[in-house]
């Protein structure tokens, strides 16, 4: 008798799920998303180091949300990460994106945007800001953000 391995079955669901990490949870899963928050850090410019934005987030300051599932049904896995924090400022309470990184954004784009908007809600928060990469634009007219200001970077050398 012979057996195809070229036909793949069916084991889990298909869709990308988002999942909150709880903070005690935080050094259980690091190792898995390490690369996509590295790569997250990066294009927003190094503003946090990794240590840090894992102190932050295991001391609950921040909030650590992963996308997870699977395209085919067949094999799961992380497609992306992102990380919140709630601010208050003198006037407003402030749902704030710090950080999000991942690959096949049509997959998981709308749901994380639906997660962020019940995690203000749930939060008491007035508004929600996401400091992203232009690329963002489409998604966030179709959700209803209105961009409110550029941001204008120089780096400086020190010394």
């Amino acid at each position: 008798m012979t057996y195809s391995t070229s036909v793949k079955r069916q084991l889990t669901k298909i869709g990308i799920d988002v999942m909150p990490i709880k903070k005690n949870e935080v050094d259980r899963y690091w190792g898995l998303l390490k690369l996509l928050i590295i790569q997250g850090l990066k294009h927003s410019g190094d503003l946090l180091s990794e240590k840090d934005l894992k102190e932050e987030i295991k001391s609950g300051f921040f909030q650590l949300f992963i996308m997870f599932g699977s395209e085919d049904g067949v094999e799961s896995k992380v497609y992306g990460v992102f990380v919140t924090r709630i601010t208050d400022h003198a006037q407003k309470r402030q749902c704030e994106v710090v950080l999000l990184s991942g690959k096949h954004r049509e997959l998981w784009e709308d749901q994380v945007t639906f997660t962020i908007e019940e995690l203000a809600i749930a939060n008491h928060c007035d508004r929600i800001a996401i400091l992203a990469r232009p690329g963002w634009k489409k998604l966030g007219d179709r959700h209803g953000y209105k961009a409110k200001n550029i941001e204008f970077v120089k780096e400086l050398k020190n010394g």
